[in-house]
């Protein structure tokens, strides 16, 4: 195999994972449609704004260039902790972390919040 033939086929394989890793950095959320021209997605995330980012995300895709009426939403938080001790328990670690210089610890997961909406399109 000669030279640009190696370069060509890492070009490639280099590609194909960028474009891989970009699928992946935009999660998308099943859509089930239920009576009435109503739909129902979750956003599943590490945090709160991620969550609803990512299920009004779904919905747009849903409905396209109509716009995304929101009939009913709910935020459920899972996390290990509870959300007050959980968010406490993460500053004190961060404040703990740069005074000896040994980072914060991660208590959060990616499904700690689930953001369910009821949309319709309009």
């Amino acid at each position: 195999m000669n030279t640009s033939n190696k370069t060509a086929t890492l070009t490639a394989t280099m590609a194909a994972a960028l474009a891989l890793s970009a699928c992946q950095s935009t999660p998308s959320s099943p859509v089930i449609q239920r009576a009435n021209s109503i739909y129902e997605t979750t956003g599943i995330a590490e945090t709160k704004v991620k969550a609803q980012q990512n299920a009004i995300d779904s919905a747009q895709k849903t409905c396209q260039s109509k716009q995304v009426i929101i009939v009913d939403d709910t935020v459920t938080y899972n996390g290990i902790l509870d959300e007050r001790t959980g968010r406490m328990v993460g500053q004190v670690g961060a404040v703990v972390g740069s005074i000896f210089g040994t980072g914060s610890p991660e208590l959060s997961r990616d499904d700690d919040y689930e953001y369910m909406i009821n949309f319709r399109c309009q």
